[in-house]
């Protein structure tokens, strides 16, 4: 018997489906925090800093005081904009699931993964606005504590057996990452999905700190080696 049950989305499950994708989303702002002190400018900056102060005020005790300083207005920054982000994504397919997901004329559904009554999980299909033609598997979460036991792989496999009876309008799925989850990557590859294309995603934040985000593709006819 599964430990888990895979359905789909009702109304009642709203508040639990944005606060998993809320936990979730933040969950990757350490991993930006690093990626920026990684760029070149955010290192000469800290440098600059350093040498600056120690060359007008001969303290190396403010010195250091002022690159912890500017390493903390980097992490309000970080998190500035990521609660800009899941700003965004509340407002926009998540502000009305059912209407977003369940009420169209075309192949598109939201399910939740439950555990005990409690909503562990999401993922979710739509036609792919980026790229006519195509659908696009959205919002895959899985609460922290339920990782790693095959949740996520089972959700996209739910969405995949779906999209697989429309092989009429629904041939070719992709999906977006980032290159701060590397675990989701692993699972996108181990369930078919190829990569096709990564680029710097298009704002000045990203650019910033060269955010690269992938496009993945699954043609529906290879569905059946998903396992």
């Amino acid at each position: 018997m599964q430990w888990y049950q895979i359905r789909g989305y009702r109304d009642a499950d709203s508040s639990a489906v944005r606060m998993l994708y809320s936990t979730g989303f933040r969950e990757h702002a350490g991993n930006v925090y690093l990626l920026a002190l990684k760029q070149a400018w955010t290192r000469a900056a800290l440098c600059g800093i350093f040498f600056l102060i120690y060359l007008f005020f001969a303290s190396f005790m403010g010195s250091i005081i002022g690159v912890g300083g500017f390493l903390l207005v980097v992490w309000v920054a970080v998190q500035y904009f990521f609660e800009q982000g899941i700003q965004l994504g509340l407002s926009e397919d998540l502000l009305d699931i059912r209407k977003s997901y369940m009420e169209n004329d075309c192949p598109s559904c939201f399910w939740v993964a439950e555990v005990k009554g409690s909503i562990v999980g999401t993922v979710g299909i739509l036609p792919c606005v980026e790229e006519p033609g195509a659908w696009e598997l959205k919002r895959i979460s899985v609460k922290k504590e339920f990782r790693g036991r095959g949740l996520a792989q089972a959700l996209c496999k739910r969405a995949l057996n779906f999209v697989a009876k429309y092989q009429g309008p629904v041939e070719r799925l992709v999906l977006f990452t980032s290159v701060i989850q590397s675990d989701a990557q692993k699972l996108y590859d181990r369930i078919g999905f190829v990569k096709e294309k990564e680029f710097v995603w298009p704002s000045l934040p990203a650019r910033l700190i060269d955010l690269k985000v992938f496009k993945y593709a699954h043609m529906i006819g290879g569905h059946a080696n998903v396992k």
